[in-house]
């Protein structure tokens, strides 16, 4: 399978775990929405798989779901993904529990070791502080 090919299916996958995560507090965010929304024109999707991102935003699929349909992935593509959940969760500037306890979820289905996931938590907890002392900085 051509490389761009599954690079469009792993962000089809991301995007839909993307809103997995906005929804597992309860409640999508604007920003969140806005965020997602840009990422789904920004691409070249067909009419069906933007349907189907639409569709989730409004009524989203489990990650067992979604996880079971992506196609086997490397640990640093796995990784990436988990990245880009914590992106989209972080969009508001602040992570809830429940958006943290889905992503450790998704990132066991994913088949991510643990030292790997906490190496990525430790590694947003570092970047949540940059961020903050930066406003700090900045008197915001």
């Amino acid at each position: 399978m051509p490389t761009l090919i599954k690079d469009k299916q792993l962000l089809f996958a991301s995007i839909r775990l993307m809103i997995c995560v906005g929804h597992a507090d309860g409640y999508m965010g604007m920003k969140e929405m806005t965020s997602i929304s840009q990422m789904v024109n920004n691409e070249h999707f067909n009419l069906r798989e933007r349907q189907v991102l639409m569709d989730d935003l409004d009524h989203p699929k489990s990650p067992e779901e979604i996880v079971e349909e992506m196609l086997p992935l490397d640990l640093t593509s796995k990784l990436t993904v988990i990245r880009q959940l914590y992106h989209i969760a972080l969009i508001d500037r602040k992570l809830s529990v429940a958006e943290q306890c889905e992503i450790r979820r998704i990132a066991v289905l994913l088949g991510i070791p643990a030292d790997k996931q906490e190496q990525v938590e430790s590694w947003i907890a570092d970047g949540i502080v940059w961020r903050e002392r930066w406003q700090q900085i900045v008197g915001e």
